[in-house]
């Protein structure tokens, strides 16, 4: 009966390693995607000093706008590599998320098995919501790449220039609702996280 015991004690012990072991291969994924958002908050403050200046001076020094809209035109393509690093990130973790279900049904412990899916279920929205997030952030990529075409073309008329600006306000309001749901979802995933850690403990 003792051995049974303590075989049965290891089997329950690796299995809870093996959802830890997955949970931190989440969390690297996690982190990289972290390092990418770095890297684009600094880009988009970059482009947003650039927009700022291309609206000081007005179609009226068409030299200087050109100009300053090719520099943001790079700057969106590199945006949107760094997007699509976060992105395979993402994916990456959601694959891990997605194989975790059956090793928590494995769990002995009820308390900590309910945990656990409680987490995964709180991840897998917050994955939908980021899926949205992504799209949007693409769609306004794309809506300000049009914008720094437009203002190369000397003959756009203010009107263009004005339609095409409402387009892109429109477009970022979608993006920050989704981030800010996005905030929300990844803060209470670190909550129950240490709630689950707080239980293995």
């Amino acid at each position: 009966m003792a051995v049974l015991l303590l075989l049965g004690s290891c089997d329950e012990l690796a299995v809870e390693q093996d959802v830890l072991s997955t949970l931190k291969k989440i969390a690297a994924y996690e982190h990289n995607a972290v390092d990418q958002q770095k890297k684009l908050n600094e880009l988009e403050q970059k482009q947003n000093k650039l927009y700022d200046q291309i609206m000081s001076y007005g179609m009226k020094q068409f030299t200087k706008v050109e100009q300053l809209s090719k520099e943001s035109l790079e700057l969106i393509k590199e945006r949107d590599k760094h997007i699509e690093k976060e992105h395979k990130a993402i994916q990456s973790a959601k694959r891990e998320i997605n194989a975790i279900k059956k090793k928590i049904n494995q769990l002995h412990d009820g308390n900590i098995r309910r945990q656990a899916t409680r987490l995964v279920d709180i991840e897998k929205k917050r994955y939908e919501t980021y899926d949205d997030l992504y799209l949007h952030y693409k769609e306004m990529l794309s809506l300000e790449k049009d914008l720094y075409i437009l203002l190369q073309n000397r003959h756009t008329t203010p009107e263009q220039l004005q339609r095409h600006i409402e387009h892109v306000n429109e477009q970022y309001k979608k993006l920050i609702g989704a981030n800010q749901q996005f905030n929300e979802d990844t803060e209470t995933y670190n909550k129950e996280m240490k709630r689950l850690y707080h239980m293995w403990e």
